[in-house]
């Protein structure tokens, strides 16, 4: 149930998110296993292969039947022998190194199932005994709350511009990431398509670093010319030293444009948009922790009036502690990569108790030094204040 402003009726949001997380996680961990225990060992022999980690193999099954398949492999040649693990139900019959089965599991299943059990174990350590002495007013039905004041408004949609704005630049990271990908591989799979394939050697070789971009001299011949030629090779490079001999791939409509073996061809100008978009998409994250403190805070103020509090203000080493008369202490998230939203000196009574704002359902506050100041999403933690803090100058 919402009310008029569209915020979630309610004390304090469900954790339906981390249940998802766990029981997506859970799931797919269980289809793993089910394809691991219901099947059977094999050692499958190579009739051949595209190469990519993939052979065609043949295998018996425990009946003595002959069956055939693709399986993940080290690029073994025709003839070489190997253990898998023959997947069973519900999807039989597809031969499978351990390795993949493990890759699998923890790759696509661990992150969602760490996600949404920590997020539940958070929540369980969280959990306080009920505080209605530190409640603020319920706002009446209707009457908006805390943000039935301008000021407020406007504070709030400062906090939400921020957070907006991280997010925005994590997309523009991300999408700085996919489409040069996309790029490379497309222009990977055009000049594989129409190349011809010979043998060349690493003349020499140009390191992958943080400033330059790995690259190799290749001698081959290409249409009856035998020369050096030069081809990036990003983090590839590391893996080839002089005297190499290896495959290349040339178009011979234009012999210098080409790769060798496995590498990803590509162009200059990918490498110098991928570094810096994978910086900006690691703000995404940052920025979507904040849409979701705003979407807190906007419930808090949308339900709950503003009340006076004598509190002091203390400025951590990566997060806000704010500590009212009664004892009860209240700390921010921590902050990483951003400014606090509250540090501005004219809006902080930081080291002293002092009068201030504040919303509160007894578990979560929202702190301000006035209605349109710098608001502070905090919660409530366990114990009473009385430990000495140092304030940061």
């Amino acid at each position: 149930m919402t009310d008029h402003l569209g915020v979630p009726a309610g004390s304090a949001p469900r954790p339906w998110w981390a249940i998802g997380f766990l029981a997506a996680g859970a799931l797919w961990l269980l289809f793993v296993g089910s394809l691991f225990l219901t099947g059977y060992w094999a050692t499958v022999t190579v009739t051949g292969g595209a190469g990519d980690g993939f052979c065609d193999v043949v295998w018996d099954d425990p009946g003595g039947h002959r069956l055939s398949g693709e399986s993940d492999c080290y690029d073994e040649p025709p003839g070489s022998r190997f253990e898998v693990r023959v997947s069973g139900w519900p999807d039989a019959d597809e031969p499978t190194l351990v390795e993949t089965y493990v890759g699998m599991g923890l790759l696509l299943g661990l992150p969602p199932v760490a996600l949404g059990g920590g997020r539940l174990l958070q929540l369980a350590r969280r959990r306080l005994p009920p505080a209605p002495e530190l409640e603020t007013p319920t706002a009446p039905p209707g009457s908006g709350g805390a943000l039935a004041d301008p000021r407020t408004v406007s504070a709030l949609n400062r906090v939400r511009r921020r957070a907006w704005t991280l997010v925005a630049i994590g997309t523009v990271g991300v999408c700085g990431v996919v489409v040069p990908a996309a790029v490379e591989i497309e222009a990977d799979e055009a000049l594989r398509a129409v190349g011809v394939t010979t043998v060349g050697t690493v003349v020499q070789v140009e390191p992958d670093s943080t400033w330059s971009t790995g690259a190799a001299s290749v001698r081959f011949t290409a249409n009856g010319t035998t020369q050096s030629r030069d081809v990036l090779l990003g983090g590839y490079a590391d893996d080839y030293v002089s005297g190499d001999a290896v495959d290349v791939v040339y178009d011979p409509a234009d012999p210098d444009r080409f790769i060798i073996d496995d590498a990803l061809y590509g162009f200059a100008w990918t490498g110098w948009v991928l570094a810096p978009a994978i910086v900006l998409a690691l703000v995404a994250p940052f920025g979507i922790a904040r849409a979701v403190r705003v979407r807190e805070m906007r419930r808090l103020l949308a339900h709950r009036s503003w009340a006076r509090v004598q509190a002091r203000a203390l400025n951590l080493e990566n997060c806000w502690e704010v500590v009212t008369v009664d004892g009860a202490v209240w700390r921010s998230g921590r902050y990483l990569l951003w400014v606090p939203d509250w540090a501005s000196p004219e809006d902080t009574w930081q080291g002293e108790n002092g009068p201030a704002w504040w919303v509160s359902d007894g578990a979560t506050a929202l702190f301000a030094a006035h209605p349109g100041g710098r608001l502070v999403l905090t919660r409530r933690r366990r114990g009473r204040a009385g430990r000495a803090h140092r304030p940061r100058s």
